[in-house]
Protein backbone atom coordinates (compact mmCIF):
# COMPACT_ATOMS: atom_id res chain seq x y z
CA UNK A 1 0.00 0.00 0.00
CA UNK A 2 0.72 3.76 -0.18
CA UNK A 3 0.72 6.24 2.27
CA UNK A 4 -1.45 9.53 1.45
CA UNK A 5 1.25 12.55 0.88
CA UNK A 6 0.61 16.21 1.03
CA UNK A 7 2.20 15.75 -2.83
CA UNK A 8 1.89 12.99 -5.01
CA UNK A 9 3.84 9.47 -4.11
CA UNK A 10 5.64 9.58 -7.12
CA UNK A 11 6.95 12.86 -6.67
CA UNK A 12 8.29 12.08 -2.74
CA UNK A 13 9.71 8.86 -4.08
CA UNK A 14 11.85 10.13 -6.61
CA UNK A 15 12.27 13.14 -5.21
CA UNK A 16 11.28 16.00 -7.92
CA UNK A 17 7.80 17.24 -8.55
CA UNK A 18 5.64 17.08 -11.07
CA UNK A 19 3.79 20.39 -12.54
CA UNK A 20 0.72 20.35 -10.48
CA UNK A 21 2.82 19.54 -7.14
CA UNK A 22 5.39 22.41 -7.72
CA UNK A 23 2.50 24.67 -8.65
CA UNK A 24 1.03 23.87 -5.14
CA UNK A 25 4.42 24.76 -3.93
CA UNK A 26 4.28 27.84 -4.82
CA UNK A 27 1.35 28.75 -4.11
CA UNK A 28 2.26 27.77 -0.38
CA UNK A 29 -0.41 25.25 -0.11
CA UNK A 30 2.83 22.63 0.26
CA UNK A 31 6.07 23.29 1.96
CA UNK A 32 9.32 22.19 1.61
CA UNK A 33 8.61 20.24 4.98
CA UNK A 34 5.74 18.88 3.37
CA UNK A 35 7.84 17.34 0.83
CA UNK A 36 10.98 16.31 2.54
CA UNK A 37 8.64 14.61 4.83
CA UNK A 38 6.63 13.10 2.42
CA UNK A 39 9.90 11.83 0.74
CA UNK A 40 11.21 10.40 4.28
CA UNK A 41 7.65 8.28 4.95
CA UNK A 42 7.77 7.08 1.27
CA UNK A 43 11.50 5.98 1.15
CA UNK A 44 10.30 4.07 4.70
CA UNK A 45 7.10 2.95 3.67
CA UNK A 46 8.90 -0.22 1.88
CA UNK A 47 10.41 -1.45 5.35
CA UNK A 48 8.06 -0.19 7.70
CA UNK A 49 4.18 -1.31 6.82
CA UNK A 50 2.36 1.06 9.37
CA UNK A 51 4.17 3.88 7.23
CA UNK A 52 2.06 2.51 4.20
CA UNK A 53 -1.40 2.79 5.59
CA UNK A 54 -0.89 6.20 7.09
CA UNK A 55 -2.10 10.00 6.01
CA UNK A 56 0.56 12.53 6.44
CA UNK A 57 -1.39 15.85 6.75
CA UNK A 58 1.29 18.67 7.32
CA UNK A 59 5.03 18.97 8.34
CA UNK A 60 6.36 21.49 9.92
CA UNK A 61 10.16 22.36 10.49
CA UNK A 62 12.14 24.39 12.77
CA UNK A 63 15.52 24.55 12.99
CA UNK A 64 16.61 21.11 11.92
CA UNK A 65 13.52 20.00 13.84
CA UNK A 66 10.10 18.14 12.52
CA UNK A 67 6.53 18.35 13.59
CA UNK A 68 4.44 15.60 11.61
CA UNK A 69 1.04 15.79 11.48
CA UNK A 70 -1.11 12.73 10.62
CA UNK A 71 -4.47 11.63 10.64
CA UNK A 72 -5.74 11.19 14.49
CA UNK A 73 -6.75 7.47 13.52
CA UNK A 74 -3.47 6.20 12.55
CA UNK A 75 -1.28 7.78 15.61
CA UNK A 76 -1.95 4.45 17.47
CA UNK A 77 -0.52 2.17 14.59
CA UNK A 78 2.27 4.79 14.67
CA UNK A 79 2.71 4.63 18.10
CA UNK A 80 2.97 0.56 18.05
CA UNK A 81 6.29 0.43 16.09
CA UNK A 82 8.88 1.72 18.85
CA UNK A 83 11.47 2.16 15.94
CA UNK A 84 9.16 4.18 13.70
CA UNK A 85 9.93 7.47 15.15
CA UNK A 86 14.28 6.59 14.92
CA UNK A 87 14.05 5.42 11.30
CA UNK A 88 12.06 8.60 10.97
CA UNK A 89 14.77 11.03 12.59
CA UNK A 90 17.23 9.26 10.85
CA UNK A 91 16.07 10.08 7.06
CA UNK A 92 14.67 13.28 8.30
CA UNK A 93 18.62 14.50 9.86
CA UNK A 94 17.10 15.38 12.81
CA UNK A 95 14.24 15.21 16.40
CA UNK A 96 11.21 14.34 15.15
CA UNK A 97 7.59 14.68 17.00
CA UNK A 98 4.52 12.83 15.51
CA UNK A 99 1.22 14.63 16.79
CA UNK A 100 -2.39 13.84 14.94
CA UNK A 101 -4.40 16.29 12.81
CA UNK A 102 -7.15 18.38 14.55
CA UNK A 103 -7.90 18.52 17.78
CA UNK A 104 -7.68 21.24 20.19
CA UNK A 105 -3.72 22.53 21.75
CA UNK A 106 -3.93 20.20 24.48
CA UNK A 107 -4.40 17.41 22.40
CA UNK A 108 -1.95 18.52 20.30
CA UNK A 109 1.00 19.12 23.08
CA UNK A 110 0.01 15.73 24.86
CA UNK A 111 0.93 14.32 21.19
CA UNK A 112 4.28 16.00 20.93
CA UNK A 113 5.14 15.03 24.52
CA UNK A 114 4.17 11.51 24.53
CA UNK A 115 5.59 9.04 25.74
CA UNK A 116 5.95 11.24 28.70
CA UNK A 117 2.39 12.17 30.33
CA UNK A 118 1.15 16.07 30.53
CA UNK A 119 -0.23 16.88 33.84
CA UNK A 120 -1.14 20.42 33.45
CA UNK A 121 -1.80 23.08 30.32
CA UNK A 122 -2.21 25.92 31.43
CA UNK A 123 -2.20 29.47 29.66
CA UNK A 124 -0.47 32.57 31.08
CA UNK A 125 -1.60 36.06 30.08
CA UNK A 126 1.13 38.63 29.75
CA UNK A 127 0.74 42.22 30.47
CA UNK A 128 1.44 43.16 26.63
CA UNK A 129 -1.56 40.66 25.78
CA UNK A 130 0.85 38.18 24.79
CA UNK A 131 0.13 34.55 26.36
CA UNK A 132 2.07 31.51 26.45
CA UNK A 133 1.31 28.27 27.09
CA UNK A 134 2.65 26.49 30.45
CA UNK A 135 3.04 22.84 30.59
CA UNK A 136 4.02 20.64 33.33
CA UNK A 137 5.55 17.24 32.50
CA UNK A 138 6.66 14.26 35.37
CA UNK A 139 10.46 14.86 36.36
CA UNK A 140 11.23 11.04 35.89
CA UNK A 141 13.33 11.32 32.85
CA UNK A 142 11.37 13.58 31.04
CA UNK A 143 14.19 15.26 28.98
CA UNK A 144 15.28 12.08 27.52
CA UNK A 145 11.99 11.04 26.82
CA UNK A 146 10.95 14.49 24.79
CA UNK A 147 14.51 15.53 24.01
CA UNK A 148 15.76 18.82 23.67
CA UNK A 149 12.97 21.32 25.13
CA UNK A 150 14.67 24.17 22.98
CA UNK A 151 13.92 22.34 20.07
CA UNK A 152 10.65 21.50 21.12
CA UNK A 153 9.69 25.28 21.86
CA UNK A 154 10.40 25.65 18.50
CA UNK A 155 8.72 23.47 16.68
CA UNK A 156 5.65 23.78 18.49
CA UNK A 157 5.92 27.45 17.55
CA UNK A 158 6.21 26.68 13.71
CA UNK A 159 3.45 24.16 14.22
CA UNK A 160 0.83 26.04 16.03
CA UNK A 161 2.16 29.36 17.10
CA UNK A 162 2.44 28.60 20.70
CA UNK A 163 4.32 29.88 23.02
CA UNK A 164 5.78 27.00 25.30
CA UNK A 165 7.02 27.11 28.34
CA UNK A 166 8.10 23.57 29.86
CA UNK A 167 8.61 23.00 33.53
CA UNK A 168 8.96 19.55 35.50
CA UNK A 169 7.15 18.23 38.18
CA UNK A 170 9.62 19.28 40.69
CA UNK A 171 10.22 22.26 39.02
CA UNK A 172 7.18 23.65 39.39
CA UNK A 173 6.72 22.26 43.04
CA UNK A 174 9.98 24.31 44.07
CA UNK A 175 8.51 27.33 42.76
CA UNK A 176 5.19 26.80 44.20
CA UNK A 177 7.03 26.18 48.00
CA UNK A 178 9.87 28.59 48.00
Amino acid sequence: MQPKLPVCYFDARTGILCANCEARLRKGEVTGADVEAAKAVAQLSDRIPELGRVTLRRAFEANGSYVLEFEQSDMQALRSNPLLQSELEGALKGKVWLVGAGGNDRRFLEDVFFPAKVLTVNTVWLPDGGKKTKVIVPARRSERRIGDFDKLREAVKQARGIELLVETEREAAAKLYS
